[in-house]
């Protein structure tokens, strides 16, 4: 290789790298923005961030990618498209969801695209129901079959595109992992301040105590006797410094945000997690099992759940205009 071919090579590596390194910093400055900027007080955060933040949005990027789609989503194909036909009960909720939803609808009217990529997401629920069924030649009644319904369906992140859809989601994955840092941090945070709180305000009563103690009332009194509810103060005092002490230095402040945040990127896996979910359901919203399953149409979803607290199926769906603005 030619001595400028070397050249020409380093210099596009060295530009790729800066391009690189600028995103990174654009989206930690986006993330934190819109969870704690208090943390751009800590020197030399965006460094300390920067290892941790390439390792969640790869994570990330991994995840997001297996999602299934896009698939065009429109009421006129209800009856047409097995996947419309399965996620939702009728054409009617097809429309009313595209055009109630108002993130959509904003994003048609600002940027005046023709079509859409979003999220469509929906919480899937199954239950046992009793039909009949064919055994060999002969129809059994009452057996049990499992029925597959969607509701609570909702339409996140449109873009105009499907590569910029999914950075968007990317991007919303890395804000669910900050907030849960921003959640165990405020956590701390507000009761190491109750905490505080009560501590000045036993200090307060027992300094008057004291006061008292050493002014007039002893010179006319005597010595008093012990108060009760000072020993009780007393001894709540030394309860909640014990509390105290048992949190770790600097905990709920700037720094210990950063601590919390770096600890969760590093385990993005532990925070929001992804399945691919594989089903035939026939016309009906009946699961088909591998005997029945040419009567069934199959079905590719993805299951995103933020463990203990949301699990919902999703694919991407193309969206035209028309269906929302209509």
């Amino acid at each position: 290789m030619r001595i400028k071919d070397r050249w020409n090579q380093s210099r596009e590596m060295k530009k790729r790298k800066r391009k690189k390194d600028d995103t990174i910093v654009e989206w930690i400055d986006r993330m934190l923005q819109e969870s704690d900027p208090s943390i751009r007080k800590v020197p030399g955060y965006r460094e300390q961030l920067r290892q941790p933040f390439e390792n969640a949005m790869g994570y990330l990027e991994g995840l997001i990618s297996s999602i299934p789609g896009p698939f065009s989503i429109s009421a006129d194909q209800w009856d047409k498209d097995p996947l419309t036909h399965s996620l939702f009960v009728d054409p009617n909720e097809v429309k009313s969801l595209l055009q109630k939803c108002a993130e959509l609808k904003s994003f048609f009217q600002t940027t005046g695209v023709k079509t859409a990529v979003a999220l469509l997401t929906a919480t899937k629920k199954e239950r046992t129901i009793f039909g009949t069924g064919m055994e060999g030649e002969i129809i059994r009644r009452d057996v049990p079959q499992v029925a597959v319904e969607f509701y609570d369906h909702r339409v996140v992140a449109p873009a105009a595109s499907e590569d910029e859809n999914r950075q968007e989601l990317v991007h919303r994955g890395l804000y669910v992992l900050a907030s849960n840092a921003l959640e165990e941090f405020m956590r701390i945070k507000s009761l190491i301040e109750e905490l505080n709180g009560e501590r000045r305000i036993l200090d307060y009563k027992l300094k008057i105590h004291t006061t008292r103690e050493r002014g007039i009332q002893r010179l006319l009194a005597g010595s008093l006797e012990p108060d009760s509810e000072i020993e009780q103060a007393r001894q709540l005092l030394g309860e909640i410094d014990k509390q105290l002490m048992e949190f770790e230095q600097g905990s709920g402040t700037p720094k210990d945000f950063l601590r919390k945040l770096e600890k969760i990127l590093f385990s993005a896996g532990n925070f929001l997690t992804e399945k691919a979910i594989t089903m035939r359901l026939d016309w009906m919203g009946i699961k088909q099992d591998d005997v029945s399953a040419e009567s069934g149409n199959e079905i590719n979803l993805a299951e995103l759940e933020i463990p203990d607290r949301a699990k919902r199926v999703a694919v991407l769906a193309s969206i035209d205009a028309g269906e929302c603005l209509s």
